[in-house]
């Protein structure tokens, strides 16, 4: 240590205004249009943070149970014994700093764009860059307030922090959940103002799955009319039509890209095949037996979603293998189905509700996955409805749905006694623990943060 410091105070008198030629800064990071690519390149990396709410939603709900060969991987959160701090909390609290990650490389990226000169004719890529960061900002803070606070209500104080700058340093109070409605809707339109011309692509923010994340943040808000307007105007520009029983089980395989709105690729990652089997096939989470009941065997989901080993215990099978490798597979965030569900479950909610439409796009669902399907009529909303939430646990399984939809329903979970001990086998309607905690290290290190009720 001596010679280092000795060394320090001999070459310190030289230049000391001089920064290193390889050290990275805000002001040199981004220097041009391919530097702004490459920054909003790392933030769709960065979106793996949704595996999060894919891997706890699956945990905490009545889709999931712990597999044969788990070893307390997820134990402690299926048996809602965690809390707030890393060790038994680790899971539901994971999504938290990687959500502001995300949203912290967003907001680097849109500083420096107005910043970047470009030439005249690269104005139109510039503005697409800034669309698509302002999408993916949205997404950060919808991740946050779905997950970290109580059902949307606009006079809750406790929403999550609003970031739309940069500041490591930042010791932020909490927002109104309408203060963060706000910032996620106006980015999210502003966004799409930016992108209209953008043709579709999967694998980046555009018009489609921008309309299509307004779509579900309107039916996660309660405003039904909009969800309703926006799924339909996914559905109508066929851009991703819904897949035959012929290539559906491709999607999943990554044989095919049929059906996704928006998918985070993983040329060799395993994270999220390996959330549920590892590639030495030991099943650490496992399909529960309540879900698994509810697919009939002319169903072409039940032996896409759901594999059985050499022993016959359920595997997930959904994200299971690709081309690429054992559980290397993409990570499927939207998906034209959804659309489908969105557009069914919002035309029967919506106060003009248009039954005849929402019956139409829950059947066409149906149809395209059961053989044989025969439309069925409902004899009002509600029945429509409960149908709708019912679809949704068999179509968006381990996708990140059903334990907020249990929520936003106002529902408990529920699960069978074959798939969970008594004393996990309910949470009931308004425990403490639909609500997730926020992380002990953000309390220790933010003494403007609030922790939720209950931890």
């Amino acid at each position: 240590m001596l010679s280092l410091v000795a060394l320090a105070g001999m070459t310190s008198c030289n230049k000391l205004d001089l920064q290193p030629s390889d050290a990275f800064t805000d002001q040199n990071s981004f220097r041009n249009l391919s530097d702004l690519q490459l920054g909003t390149n790392a933030i769709y990396g960065r979106y793996g943070a949704y595996a999060s709410d894919m891997y706890v939603s699956a945990l905490l709900s009545d889709e999931a149970k712990l597999g044969k060969d788990n070893a307390g991987q997820g134990a402690l959160t299926y048996r809602y014994q965690y809390s707030s701090d890393g060790t038994t909390g680790g899971d539901v609290v994971a999504a938290f700093g990687s959500y502001y990650s995300l949203i912290d490389q967003t907001n680097r990226v849109l500083a420096a764009i107005d910043k970047v000169n470009v030439l005249p004719a690269e104005q139109g890529r510039e503005d697409v860059l800034k669309g698509q960061n302002l999408a993916m900002r949205a997404l950060g803070h919808f991740g946050l307030l779905q997950a970290y606070c109580k059902n949307y209500d606009p006079t809750d104080p406790l929403g999550v922090p609003v970031m739309t700058e940069s500041r490591p340093d930042a010791k932020p109070a909490r927002n109104s959940q309408a203060q963060v409605m706000t910032q996620i809707l106006s980015d999210l339109w502003n966004a799409k103002s930016l992108l209209l011309m953008e043709p579709f692509s999967d694998t980046v923010m555009n018009r489609y799955n921008v309309e299509a994340y307004l779509a579900r943040i309107y039916l996660y808000r309660g405003d039904f009319d909009s969800a309703a307007y926006y799924a339909e105007s996914v559905i109508s520009a066929g851009v991703q039509p819904l897949a035959n029983s012929t290539d559906f089980g491709g999607v999943w395989t990554d044989l095919n890209n049929y059906e996704t709105l928006f998918r985070i690729r993983y040329a060799t990652s395993t994270a999220i095949g390996g959330m549920w089997t590892t590639t030495g096939s030991n099943i650490y989470v496992a399909p529960s037996d309540k879900l698994r009941s509810q697919y009939s065997s002319s169903d072409v989901r039940l032996n896409t979603y759901i594999g059985l080993d050499g022993t016959g215990a359920p595997y997930v099978n959904k994200f299971y293998t690709s081309g690429r490798g054992g559980r290397v597979v993409d990570m499927k965030a939207c998906r034209i189905a959804e659309m489908y569900l969105i557009s069914a479950e919002a035309n029967a909610k919506k106060p003009a509700a248009n039954l005849s439409l929402a019956a139409d796009r829950l059947n066409q669902l149906r149809a395209k996955r059961i053989s044989g399907y025969s439309n069925q009529t409902f004899s009002g909303a509600q029945e429509l409805s409960d149908a709708v939430l019912l679809e949704r646990y068999k179509e968006l399984c381990f996708e990140g749905f059903r334990f907020w939809d249990l929520k936003r329903n106002n529902l408990p979970v529920q699960r069978l006694s074959s798939d969970a001990n008594p004393d996990w086998q309910t949470l009931p309607v308004g425990d403490y623990r639909f609500v997730l905690p926020i992380p002990r290290d953000e309390l220790n290190a933010n003494p403007n943060m609030v922790q939720n009720a209950g931890y």
